[in-house]
């Protein structure tokens, strides 16, 4: 995923996070929060994200040291990343629940999803 920006006439991407490992199959933005976004990708995961999370130097060092996965691997999570979903197969769509904030329900081949966060 890329945040855009347009700096001098040009569209650069500001940042660049890499997280589904497939194709997107559904977007939405939050409807309460203007840098929150749900996405859901054909790798069976849902992904909360806060494009309005910017670490300093210092932040950005104490993050990438406390991922480290049980086995001593690195995993890149990126700051931005608040929440995953997984038990879905085939994910098809998202959308933000219109009355209930920070609620978003989903449809699969497996089902349906109605959750709320407690990040949003």
């Amino acid at each position: 995923m890329r945040k855009w920006t347009d700096s001098n006439g040009r569209s650069t991407p500001a940042a660049e996070f890499k997280w589904h490992k497939s194709a997107i199959t559904s977007i939405e933005w939050c409807p309460t929060d203007e840098s929150v976004l749900a996405v859901s990708g054909a790798d069976d995961q849902i992904t909360l994200w806060d494009l309005a999370v910017e670490l300093d130097a210092e932040e950005e060092a104490r993050h990438r040291d406390a991922m480290v996965g049980s086995n001593g691997a690195r995993r890149d999570v990126p700051a931005q990343l608040l929440f995953i979903h997984q038990g879905q197969s085939q994910i098809k769509e998202l959308h933000w629940h219109p009355q209930i904030p920070g609620a978003l329900a989903s449809t699969a081949a497996s089902g349906f999803n109605i959750f709320k966060t407690i990040s949003v």
